[in-house]
């Protein structure tokens, strides 16, 4: 029997942890896929309700707020989901890195690679029924734009859940400190309301937020004519790839730390 390189014995690590993560996720019902995509749906849904009612106008520069609301939320989605679920990667999985093949890193991956394609398949349900419900066309004016942007958020994500992951892993009592830091960050990402919305005096501290600034450019490359001033795909990109430059150095001076505890 041939000798299996390092790179199949990796990929099917990976593709053992992925399967088990779906299987911990969803369960053995077909069904439970269906409301893993309706939940991001649903929070849209009922959000857009909420604030509809309470507006005086149902658009933000001609496109219903519905539309608007999902294009902020789900881009947040992928960097939220992403880091809360690697918050307690590590010690869920305790019990497989006995096997010198599985490290902690293949777990992480595993869970940010499922929330984004559970995130990727609510914004392809949307892209079909939402244009059906609103008459609206939802067609990207920019999809390399809007590809670029998520794999970035993808990224900054995958690089601050790995830095949360060794510290939940470390220290559970920090660990409950990162779902109240993530929280804030939701009204402070621009998902609610535009950038241009908020008064100019308080653009400098907003702006240090690489969330809101990857939110707005994926608003210009999902919606004609959006304005986003003040907000660059560069500053996205140099946060990324700090973050992810950080996260595998954080998590390789810490990683014997984590499986001895």
């Amino acid at each position: 029997m041939d000798k299996r390189s390092s790179w199949q014995i990796q990929k099917a690590v990976f593709n053992a942890l992925f399967a088990r993560e779906m299987q911990t996720r969803f369960g053995k019902y077909r069904l439970s896929y269906v409301w893993a995509l309706i939940e991001p749906l649903s929070h849209i849904i009922v959000l857009s309700l909420l604030f509809s009612t309470i507006r005086e106008r149902n658009s933000f520069f001609d496109v219903p707020f519905p539309l608007f609301f999902a294009t902020g939320i789900l881009s947040f989605f992928i960097f939220s989901k992403m880091v809360l679920s690697s918050l307690n990667a590590i010690p869920s999985n305790l019990g497989l890195y006995g096997y010198r093949q599985v490290k902690p890193l293949d777990t992480i991956l595993a869970r940010c690679l499922l929330e984004l394609l559970v995130i990727l398949g609510a914004m392809f349900m949307l892209a079909l029924i939402g244009g059906w419900i609103f008459d609206y066309p939802v067609v990207p004016v920019d999809p390399l734009g809007m590809v670029l942007i998520l794999f970035l958020l993808s990224v900054l994500g995958f690089g601050i859940g790995l830095t949360v992951a060794v510290i939940g892993a470390v220290s559970e009592e920090v660990g409950k400190v990162v779902p109240n830091i993530i929280r804030p960050l939701y009204l402070l990402s621009g998902i609610i309301f535009p950038l241009q919305f908020v008064p100019e005096k308080y653009h400098t501290y907003l702006l240090w937020n690489p969330i809101l600034h990857a939110v707005e450019q994926f608003r210009v490359a999902s919606i004609e004519g959006y304005p986003a001033s003040n907000t660059s795909l560069y500053f996205v990109f140099l946060s990324a790839l700090f973050s992810l430059f950080f996260g595998l150095l954080f998590y390789r001076r810490n990683a014997q730390r984590v499986l001895t505890r």
